[in-house]
């Protein structure tokens, strides 16, 4: 061997204890499967024979747990008691904090859960976030506003992502059932006008975006009429197996979805949260959040815009009062002064501060020179 080889061989067990590599093995040892489409569709079912199917194939001895929004669970008793597994369920609540407490007990107590439906918690995990941040502005007797804006998705999306990370890292086998939602996008229309139109191009879960991505089986579930019967059909949208990729599968039960499910290392190690480490350590340590950082930023320039404006109409006469709208109208293009201080970027208010006092102090210096010039 060459002299490069030589040293490659001498310091290959230093290399291999310190490198962040190793070994490729198989750490899915847990179903996650993602099952959407319309009312009536076949999600509940399916997602009832697939976890029969699971617990059956693997020699599971936990029960079956769901958590149910819609409340199906009723539909599906009869499976289970067939059977002969035992079958849990909590119905009380659409709330993703409930969920969160849900996956913590089943984790402990299920071998197998149905979460049914996704889309509900998500509609929740929105509502529940206007809901308080209305209450902060009432309690300060600010208006209320109709919908989350921009800042808010934050927030909302880091409480989400503890909930993808646990329906990813949990040792247990999982199913979500989501609503299917339309997938929209704008194309040129076809008249001339060189105008664009809205269209439907697809379907995916309604849920938050990217939770659609997660699951390893991602199947959409449709409806189809035929002999004056409805049969459900699994259309395959991703198999990470890619046993099954694009197949259409009528009638879907665990054995003919079974080559995805064989491709998963059951019984052995599985993967632990993605949340366990961080990138900290590559920040400067900061005593505050981006928002509380665009939040004072937005407090000050809100505070010198008004000092300016009072210079020019310091009165609330119905004339000055004119003057002030007819300012923010100009360099803000808005006359509310609540969407100044709560809905404009600190950005935007620092550069409108800018040009309002350049032009208040070129009109200063016309003035002088028209007095001058009498």
């Amino acid at each position: 061997p060459n002299t490069e080889t030589q040293q490659a061989g001498r310091g290959s067990a230093k290399v291999f204890e310190m490198s962040m590599l190793k070994p490729a093995t198989n750490k899915m040892a847990y179903a996650k499967v993602g099952l959407y489409g319309n009312a009536g569709s076949g999600k509940t079912y399916t997602a009832a024979l697939i976890a029969i199917g699971l617990h059956q194939a693997s020699k599971l001895t936990k029960p079956v747990g769901m958590f149910d929004t819609e409340p199906a669970a009723a539909w599906i008793i009869p499976l289970f008691e067939k059977a002969n597994i035992p079958f849990l369920v909590y119905d009380e609540s659409r709330a993703l904090q409930d969920l969160m407490k849900f996956m913590d007990d089943a984790e402990k107590e299920c071998s197998v859960v149905i979460i049914d439906s996704i889309t509900h918690v998500w509609r929740d995990a929105q509502e529940s976030y206007l809901s308080k941040v209305n209450k902060g502005l009432k309690s300060r007797g600010k208006k209320e506003i109709a919908s989350l804006e921009f800042h808010h998705w934050r927030p909302i999306k880091q409480a989400w992502a503890d909930f993808t990370d646990r329906f990813l890292s949990s040792k247990m086998h999982v199913i979500v059932c989501g609503r299917a939602g339309n997938v929209y996008e704008y194309q040129d229309k076809n008249d001339g006008s060189g105008k664009k139109e809205l269209i439907t191009t697809g379907t995916k879960m309604a849920t938050e975006k990217e939770l659609g991505y997660e699951p390893s089986l991602l199947i959409e579930m449709i409806a189809d009429r035929h002999d004056g019967k409805i049969v459900n059909v699994a259309l395959i949208q991703k198999d990470r197996s890619a046993k099954l990729n694009g197949a259409e599968i009528r009638s879907p039960n665990y054995q003919k979805l079974k080559p995805h499910f064989e491709m998963l290392n059951i019984g052995g190690e599985h993967f632990g949260s993605m949340d366990a480490r961080n990138s900290e350590d590559m920040y400067p340590e900061s005593g505050e959040s981006d928002w509380d950082s665009e939040r004072r930023d937005r407090t000050i320039w809100s505070e010198e815009i008004k000092g300016l404006m009072l210079k020019l109409y310091p009165s609330r006469s119905a004339e000055d009062t004119k003057g002030k709208q007819d300012m923010l109208e100009k360099y803000f293009h808005t006359t509310s002064w609540t969407k100044i201080e709560e809905a404009t970027h600190s950005d935007k208010l620092k550069d409108g501060y800018h040009r309002m006092r350049t032009d208040m102090e070129m009109e200063a210096i016309n003035n002088n020179k028209d007095k001058e010039a009498v």
